[in-house]
């Protein structure tokens, strides 16, 4: 039988038709969801149904996808109704990213490639340390407060097997901890004061990048506030405000919350590391390491395969431009295009493009200001940086 229930985080009803194991399974990850039966008459946003062995979940004019189990389909909706709850709010931004509260300090660990983030995440929960948001970090930037995290309210997720490499102590505390499982991801049932509950806010100390690397020692690095605000755009995924908004909040955030990476290789050593930064001046610790980059795996550093377009390109007015120290820029477009960064090629490159030129014409300036590079080379890094800007609205042909 259908039936209507409310979720905190948004104004219309989930519909489970036949498939009450993944309501109960939803009640069992979510602290603070308040999860209540309601009038079947009411308008649902999306709905249930199971669908043989698996569960289809349908939100019309958007998608419908079938997921082969109660756990997946959970971890399917708590990912669209967090980003349901921030799509219509302009004062959020949304993190792909883990958050803890450690030692008094909270920190956030924003999603880099092969990171350990959710392994550091639950490791540092079974020590003690109050999870404030897994995988995705609502962050509100109402008023004054540029930075708060707002905790989800979802208990960490492990991705099963679990490597051998964590530890025979890892795996134990996994297994005790143990919540719904499907042999594909695992949520932890943790002691109630280790999750906190959904709406809490906190004001965000300190960003931690992770690199878990074999065989190194562990070490932290102070990551400049321009290098920390360009990986935290990727990781965003609020889409309400403005990208000029976006982008100034992205500034300030990164301006007053220090910005580190950890490099290491055992889940030991990084909460070691952790621990000490959380128990000292962490502004005072920032200033005093040398700088480091973090490893980001993204869609805007491939290389584009294309094609220099005939005619002449200009750039698109209305487009606030940010320097980096590094001598590159982002570029965003007050019309809700996007944001886009730049290397310090890249921002030549948009600076000759404030009038019009011709494609060939740019690459020949390009091949005689850098000799050293093979002109095939140039053209292709041309032609994808120009292919990317008119994807984004950042630039046309006239």
């Amino acid at each position: 039988m259908p039936a209507n229930h409310s979720c905190a985080l948004v104004d219309r009803p989930v519909r489970f038709v036949d498939s009450e194991p993944v309501l109960a399974i939803l009640k069992r990850i979510t602290c603070g969801w308040s999860w209540t039966a309601v009038s079947d008459a009411s308008d649902p946003f999306l709905e249930v149904r199971r669908s043989g062995a698996g569960f289809v979940i349908d939100e019309p004019e958007r998608r419908s996808f079938t997921e082969p189990s109660a756990v997946s389909a959970g971890c399917s909706l708590v990912a669209i109704l967090l980003n349901r709850m921030v799509e219509p709010d302009p004062s959020m931004l949304c993190l792909h990213a883990s958050a803890v509260a450690l030692a008094g300090r909270n920190f956030v660990f924003p999603s880099t490639h092969r990171a350990g983030k959710s392994t550091l995440t639950a490791a540092l929960a079974f020590a003690g340390a109050q999870i404030l948001a897994d995988d995705i970090v609502p962050v509100d930037c109402r008023g004054d407060h540029v930075g708060a995290i707002v905790a989800s309210g979802v208990a960490p997720r492990l991705r099963l097997p679990l490597p051998r490499a964590l530890g025979r102590r890892f795996a134990f505390d996994a297994w005790r901890h143990k919540g719904p499982d499907d042999g594909h991801y695992r949520y932890l049932a943790l002691p109630a004061a280790r999750l906190a509950r959904f709406g809490e806010r906190r004001e965000a100390d300190a960003f931690a990048f992770l690199e878990r690397v074999p065989g190194v020692r562990p070490e932290l690095f102070a990551v400049p506030p321009d290098q920390a605000m360009k990986i935290l755009l990727v990781q965003n995924f609020g889409n309400a405000a403005p990208s000029d908004i976006v982008l100034r909040r992205m500034d300030q955030l990164a301006a007053r919350c220090p910005a580190f990476l950890l490099r290491y290789e055992t889940l030991a050593d990084a909460s070691e590391m952790l621990a000490h930064l959380a128990a000292t001046d962490i502004a005072a610790a920032h200033a005093a390491l040398r700088p480091g980059t973090p490893r980001v795996a993204s869609a805007e550093d491939a290389r584009a395969q294309a094609e220099l377009p005939a005619g002449r390109i200009v750039r698109a007015e209305e487009i606030v431009l940010q320097p980096m120290g590094d001598g590159g820029a982002f570029l965003a477009d007050r019309s809700g295009g996007g944001i886009f960064a730049l290397d310090a090629l890249g921002a030549a490159i948009w600076d000759a493009l404030a009038a019009p030129v011709a494609p060939f014409d740019l690459a020949d300036d390009l091949a005689e200001a850098y000799p050293d590079i093979d002109r095939t080379r140039i053209e292709a890094d041309l032609a994808g940086l120009i292919s990317r800007l008119m994807e984004k609205g950042l630039a046309r042909t006239v």
